[in-house]
């Protein structure tokens, strides 16, 4: 299996998000890379950045740096089309696990990978992690989902289970990795329980550095 972290430069909502410090003098980027390093031969893990200067980082731990094409960080270009574009850089024609290193406290990589070695290749052709959610949700027009207003409130434990699709981390065939991207046409869902917070701001990315030190003091 080939193991992809896409680490663009240029972010523009939070700047340097995946190499600034985050926690313990350790960036996102170093955080992903060492749980990822541990799943198998580091060189299969891959940053891809069009960054150059990636590749010192790339060194430190023996994984391997993906040149990324700079039109391939452009935020008008489709993210699919980035997904299977970078995803045909790799070498040879294994699976290939996608993971970003924006949801710091995910941490079940190896189950991700024992399910999809256990599944049934006829039926499943990728496997994405979600988070399960049972919320009282609104829709656009105000109107509650799954429960209701005043005689009709229901209990929180009754509520429906909406699931929340973060693309933490994704398995997929190199057919899928190269043609659809992170979701195939037969895709198999991983339940994540841990916190999650999808780092996409600076407020966010405050609030996970400060949670991420004390849980890992």
């Amino acid at each position: 299996m080939k193991y992809v972290i896409p680490a663009k430069r240029s972010s523009s909502r939070v700047p340097d998000k995946n190499y600034r410090d985050f926690a313990h003098g350790k960036s996102l980027l170093d955080i992903l890379v060492t749980k990822l390093s541990r799943l198998g031969d580091p060189a299969d893990v891959y940053i891809s950045s069009e960054d150059e200067s990636t590749r010192i980082l790339a060194d430190k731990y023996g994984v391997s740096f993906l040149p990324r094409p700079a039109h391939l960080t452009e935020n008008s270009y489709p993210f699919q089309s980035v997904v299977n574009e970078v995803c045909k850089q790799l070498p040879g024609d294994d699976d290939v696990m996608w993971c970003h290193a924006t949801d710091p406290f995910f941490d079940e990589h190896e189950a991700v990978v024992r399910d999809w070695h256990t599944r049934d290749v006829a039926t499943a052709d990728s496997i994405v992690v979600v988070y399960p959610m049972a919320e009282y949700l609104l829709d656009q027009s105000f109107h509650p989902i799954g429960f209701g207003f005043g005689p009709w409130h229901r209990p929180s434990q009754e509520l429906p289970t909406f699931y929340q699709l973060g693309f933490s981390c994704s398995i997929m065939t190199r057919h899928v990795a190269t043609t659809l991207g992170l979701v195939g046409a037969r895709p198999m869902w991983f339940k994540a329980t841990n916190l999650t917070i999808d780092i996409d701001t600076q407020a966010q990315f405050d609030l996970a550095a400060r949670l991420y030190a004390l849980d890992h003091e």
